[in-house]
């Protein structure tokens, strides 16, 4: 795996065109009136409809405590988001928003404020990750043994973070519900409640059933570390049959493992193999690492161990990023981005560690290395967004007597209208499956 073989992509590119673009008419109006004379246009897409990604878990760790959010590292990350992705994913781990530490609590949530403020500012859709997980929890939750009790705090913490954050339009409900009870997972309070509550069937029921309650507005999604489990399947089908209200299959993608990684074949079946269900799906979490694969989960285990312990005594154990695979990481990223943006089912595509820095489980697995350098993923993938998947439109006259015809990706635009020497500035959205003409008042 240290150069990447390119993919086939059959039909990729004829799917992008066709499930990604649309033709939109666009009708020109002032004071009122239907404007027809001549003109010149000119169209930009600014922001794709569909969801590129990034999450935002490892930026606090680039922070020092108290630094009102002005770490060197902290600002670089936020710029690098914003010259690649519209959507952006934020960590609501119960133990870093734990109100027993007050301190800690305040810390993280004038953070995620923080966050949430830049994000709006800059046009980045919102997820927040997750409402409950049977891991990151605080000790008291992990040692709990009493479920009825914990019950009260499970769902009073969901109601809440719902409420304080209304301009977090999409959630990942329960985080790899399946996996509660799978033997590398330690028994715990969220997963004896679980058990208590009538199991995870149930349990799932009654979540879903309680965030609607909450708000039926919101996007939600089912999210899973291995979507090629059967009882993942199995969940998603139970909740479609038992009429469970959720928007979206959430399907993570890490691969630091040679027999993790996903070959063409294997990720156009698994996407595939979800059709019959209906849903739209989420890729919520994607790592392609520049740095030593292992060969499988168990020596992956051996490393996190050793990183561990060496974590525990004040050192870090980070892989480094090699060259050569960092060849190999941007060579696979664009062909994985392709196909599954060409696939139809699926909405948002979320890339999990921007930085080898802080990066999850120690891999350099980052668009930009340790040393702040943007590797060569980082502009592959900014091309592919930003120039070859872009409807870009320059100086064209066009008669206002008649509708304005382009086709292009849906999503958001701005255009400049120039009406004798007269230049007139305008934005609107191109939507999918909406057959209606655009019209736009200057």
């Amino acid at each position: 795996m240290d150069t990447h073989t390119p993919w086939k992509l059959e039909g990729a590119n004829e799917r992008i065109e066709k499930y990604r673009k649309g033709t939109a008419k666009i009708e020109f109006y002032k004071e009122g009136k239907k404007i027809n004379t001549n003109g010149v246009i000119d169209l930009k897409l600014i922001n794709h409809e569909f969801k590129f990604g990034v999450s935002m878990t490892q930026s606090r760790g680039l922070m020092q405590r108290g630094d009102s959010f002005e770490s060197t590292d902290f600002i670089f990350y936020k710029e690098k988001v914003k010259e690649i992705f519209n959507f952006i994913t934020i960590g609501m781990y119960w133990y870093a928003l734990d109100d027993t530490r007050i301190n800690f609590e305040k810390d993280m949530r004038n953070y995620i404020s923080h966050v949430i403020e830049w994000g709006l500012k800059n046009d980045l859709e919102i997820k927040g990750h997750p409402l409950l997980w049977h891991e990151s929890n605080p000790k008291w939750v992990e040692n709990n043994k009493n479920p009825k009790k914990l019950e009260k705090e499970i769902y009073r913490r969901i109601k809440s973070l719902i409420e304080d954050y209304p301009e977090i339009k999409y959630w990942d409900v329960y985080n790899e519900a399946v996996a509660a009870f799978k033997n590398h997972v330690k028994p715990n309070g969220v997963s004896r409640w679980i058990e208590y509550n009538g199991g995870t069937e149930k349990t799932i029921v009654d979540l879903y059933s309680f965030v609607n309650d909450v708000n039926p507005e919101k996007i939600y999604t089912n999210n899973h570390y291995n979507p090629n489990d059967p009882d993942f399947f199995d969940l998603n089908k139970f909740m479609i049959d038992n009429n469970v209200k959720f928007d979206a299959i959430g399907m993570q993608a890490h691969m630091q493992t040679r027999s993790s990684t996903l070959s063409e074949n294997e990720l156009w079946n698994l996407m595939e193999s979800f059709k019959p269900l209906g849903k739209k799906i989420q890729f919520t979490e994607l790592s392609v690492t520049s740095s030593v694969k292992f060969n499988d989960w168990k020596d992956h285990q051996e490393f996190l161990k050793k990183r561990s312990d060496a974590r525990k005594i004040g050192k870090e154990m980070n892989l480094p990023s090699l060259k050569k695979l960092e060849n190999y990481q941007s060579a696979y990223i664009s062909d994985f981005y392709t196909l599954v943006f060409s696939h139809p089912s699926v909405t948002s595509l979320t890339y999990w560690n921007l930085f080898d820095k802080n990066a999850w489980r120690g891999h350099a697995s980052g668009l930009v290395d340790s040393q702040n350098n943007e590797k060569k993923a980082f502009y592959t993938l900014k091309k592919l967004i930003k120039e070859k998947w872009n409807t870009n439109i320059s100086e064209t006259k066009i008669d206002l007597r008649n509708p304005f015809k382009f086709k292009g990706f849906y999503g958001t635009y701005s255009g400049k209208l120039k009406i004798s020497n007269k230049i007139y500035d305008f934005t609107f959205v191109h939507k999918k499956n909406s057959s209606e003409i655009i019209k736009i008042n200057l």
